[in-house]
């Protein structure tokens, strides 16, 4: 069964929207073990990191505002994973989501 454009769209748009919702989750939880929210008191690397994952979350709403506006080939800006805090790519979910996207992002 072929899949219509508004499906495809709505598609892409959770898929992004799921994968923000997961990259914020992160950022809250590395602020937190890395002692509470003050972020001058981070460690730099929680920083770095922190920041790579919000630079996503921020791409990903781009391109879902220029999908909403009919943009037609519209995709993230940034469609590679941030660095993981525990080295098991494989296994990780938001590894797996990027890959997702990246897929999804090329074939439609």
């Amino acid at each position: 069964a072929m899949i219509s454009e508004g499906e495809q769209i709505q598609y892409k748009v959770q898929l992004l929207l799921h994968i923000n919702s997961v990259l914020l989750a992160r950022v809250i939880q590395m602020t937190n073990n890395a002692g509470g929210g003050n972020a001058g008191t981070l460690p730099e690397q929680v920083q770095s990191l922190a920041s790579q994952y919000l630079k996503r979350v921020h791409a990903n709403l781009q391109c879902i505002s220029q999908i909403n506006q009919g943009a037609k080939g519209a995709k993230p800006l940034i469609l590679e994973p941030p660095q993981l805090l525990v080295q098991l790519p494989g296994q990780d979910i938001l590894a797996k989501l990027y890959l997702l996207m990246s897929r999804v992002f090329e074939i439609w």
